[in-house]
């Protein structure tokens, strides 16, 4: 829910247009999954024989966080890269620490992800933020040439990603440096690379999504899709940073290696500290929704509110060049750093509304308590169709809510649940057919 639901509440709550929305959203998903194939109010699949079908993501393996035979694991474990070789130079004091607060230090955006150390976010954060459907760059764990201008090539990226804590057992990888592989074909053993994501959007045999709300409905365009991939990307390494990217390696005669990357001379090899493994990560994933009375954990606030800024970069430097993506253009920023929008909230105060507030602690401790806000107060419910039914009504809360607000109301597009889903709980009429 919160790479797919709360993201798609967010994008709406800024201005697009609800099928840019809920394709960010998709293309969010598929990060994880390799295809979004959405699930229904009622409980029931999408699929080619039922009114659904038009919302089924293209398919492709290239990022997803099982697949060894590309670097899908390590978009999902993100690895910060170490110049020096040992890890000292990412953790220490003039390092990273993790993204958070790493991305956001003092005194806060923007301070951009730092290519050096964060090679995988700002290749990928370049990318995204295109605003031509020109294929960009987008190398193997953002690994580019000393120019910027290719891939690196030549040498392999190795590790293992451990299944448990303190285990060399896992996920094995050893795969090329260059081109970032958006499909691996199991049978051939061949690949596409990312350039051809804009022609498996277009490719009706893969999907048939497209933007519906436009006045002549056309395939899903490769920007809406790299945001997505990236939104997820940027929000697993703000969770995972928590306990995993902000991993430093022990002092001298220490056991932990720390997380980290670096290059051996013959190669990228990869180093997970000792907190790093899929146990935590299950286990971390458990935490994140469903808390109840509780607080969510920190991770869920900084992801979210890293979404709300880079959709807002998003909406300003790519969507506002497109007719028709953003229909309430009164409710995006003009920038992450105090302008407001025209109903008076700056970045700010919408993440403060939609993510939450801090109710103790110091902004950018790592110890800072959070009272949700209106995207994540949902996410707190223990049942997950609880969850569903709560999100669904909230978004509708809050689109009466601002249509108050707003200098336009004959203008002001009301904000809608996503297909297949209602405000009312009972109503199944939205449900497939």
């Amino acid at each position: 829910m919160i790479h797919a639901d709360a993201t798609y509440f967010i994008a709406q709550a800024l201005g697009f247009r609800t099928d840019v929305a809920y394709w960010i959203a998709a293309y969010d998903e598929v990060t994880d999954y390799g295809q979004y194939i959405p699930i229904d109010q009622c409980g029931v699949q999408a699929s080619a024989q039922n009114s659904g079908k038009n919302y089924i993501s293209t398919s492709f393996n290239g990022f997803v966080r099982t697949n060894a035979q590309t670097d899908g694991p390590l978009d999902h474990y993100v690895v910060s890269f170490s110049p020096n070789g040992y890890g000292t130079d990412v953790h220490g004091a003039g390092g990273v620490q993790s993204l958070y607060p790493l991305h956001y230090p003092q005194p806060g955006y923007p301070v951009r992800i730092d290519d050096t150390y964060q090679k995988t976010l700002a290749n990928m954060r370049t990318w995204a933020l295109l605003p031509t459907r020109d294929p960009g760059l987008l190398c193997t764990v953002g690994l580019t040439s000393s120019n910027g201008l290719d891939c690196l090539t030549g040498m392999n990226i190795s590790g293992t990603v451990p299944v448990i804590m303190k285990s060399d057992k896992g996920i094995a990888l050893n795969v090329p440096a260059g081109k970032k592989v958006l499909n691996y074909d199991t049978n051939t053993g061949s690949s596409d690379y990312y350039e051809k994501l804009g022609a498996y959007l277009d490719d009706k045999q893969k999907t048939t999504g497209t933007l519906w709300k436009a006045p002549a409905p056309v395939p899903v365009p490769v920007q809406i899709a790299r945001i997505g991939l990236f939104l997820h990307v940027l929000q697993d390494t703000s969770s995972h940073a928590t306990y995993c990217g902000d991993e430093a390696p022990s002092p001298p005669g220490g056991t932990d290696r720390g997380t980290f990357m670096f290059n051996n001379g013959s190669g990228i090899q990869l180093s997970f500290g000792n907190s790093c493994a899929a146990g935590p990560h299950l286990a971390s994933h458990v935490q994140e929704t469903g808390t109840g009375d509780k607080s969510l954990p920190l991770r869920d606030y900084i992801a979210l509110n890293n979404t709300v800024d880079e959709l807002i970069n998003f909406g300003n430097t790519v969507a506002s060049k497109e007719d028709g993506w953003l229909v309430n253009r009164e409710l995006l920023p003009p920038d992450v750093v105090g302008g407001k929008n025209a109903q008076g909230y700056s970045a700010s105060d919408l993440k403060a509304i939609l993510v939450g507030t801090i109710v103790s602690g110091t902004a950018y401790s790592n110890a800072e308590v959070y009272k949700s806000g209106v995207v994540t107060l949902p996410l707190q419910q223990v049942k997950p169709i609880d969850r569903l039914h709560t999100m669904n009504k909230a978004l509708g809360t809050y689109s009466e809510t601002i249509r108050k607000q707003s200098q336009n109301h004959a203008s002001f597009v009301p904000l809608e649940p996503m297909p297949g889903n209602s405000f009312d709980a009972k109503d199944k009429s939205a449900c497939w057919k």
